[in-house]
């Protein structure tokens, strides 16, 4: 009897660490990321590259309910280019979870980040709520940078190191992998810190009808150059966590 009941109690403490704090919410939090971003833009004769650095400041300002009850939390999201320059608010986004999702709301889009209990190999469809087909603007041009997205959690919490910061607990999940894409790349990865958050993103959103590589040919010569070789629209981009609290 005391064997079974204490077997008992470790399956049940197994069974509630579902991995909420990879996702912790609470007014008062903040992070600070540095954000590298490559841009591709149709040039008359080519394509025009611009790479640029911003920094991110994200501040749990605040909770609302929302209709069903669901606790939100408001993030306000500021920018600046330097970290000599003043912080400028940029948007106003939430955050919420519940015991099996946890979510994000940005420009009309709701995101579903994690799926609880985390663990590796779980899969889901983080951008159920919206159509796939959803364009976004980048330098001027519209791309569907949601087309192939398909949610999957890589590893479960191991050490790493993120920048100038190192974590016991890290998990990744890939949110989208189409390499095997001639001609529209997506692919997307998040890194989650425990009782820390969103430590590390990378997006690559890259679109190409090899004219400019290949004169429109997209055959052995396309398919043999890098992405940044041979992309003529969307960009890339690498958040890193620096600061946190």
């Amino acid at each position: 009897m005391a064997l079974a009941a204490c077997n008992s109690r470790q399956v049940e403490d197994v069974v509630l660490d579902y991995g909420y704090d990879y996702y912790p919410l609470e007014v008062g939090r903040s992070w600070v990321y540095q954000v590298d971003s490559i841009i591709y833009d149709p040039a008359l004769g080519g394509t025009s590259i611009d790479s640029s650095r911003t920094y991110f400041r994200e501040v749990v300002t605040d909770t609302l309910h929302g209709e069903s009850g669901t606790l939100f939390y408001r993030v306000e999201h500021y920018e600046r280019k330097a970290d000599t320059l003043p912080w400028q608010i940029g948007k106003v986004y939430t955050l919420s979870r519940d015991e099996q999702r946890a979510y994000r709301d940005e420009d009309n889009l709701r995101f579903i980040k994690l799926a609880f209990p985390v663990k590796a190999g779980q899969e889901w469809d983080g951008n159920a709520f919206f159509d796939p087909f959803t364009q976004v603007t980048v330098a001027g041009e519209r791309i569907e940078m949601f087309k192939s997205w398909s949610y999957r959690q890589l590893t479960n919490g191991e050490p790493q190191a993120i920048g100038n910061l190192s974590f016991d607990d890290v998990i990744t999940v890939q949110n989208a992998d189409s390499r095997d894409n001639v001609i529209e790349l997506r692919l997307a990865t998040e890194q989650y810190a425990r009782g820390v958050g969103l430590a590390y993103r990378s997006l690559d959103i890259l679109d190409t009808e090899c004219r400019v590589c290949c004169n429109g040919d997209t055959g052995d010569a396309c398919q043999g150059l890098s992405w940044p070789e041979k992309a003529e629209k969307g960009f890339s981009l690498r958040q890193q966590l620096i600061s946190y609290q």
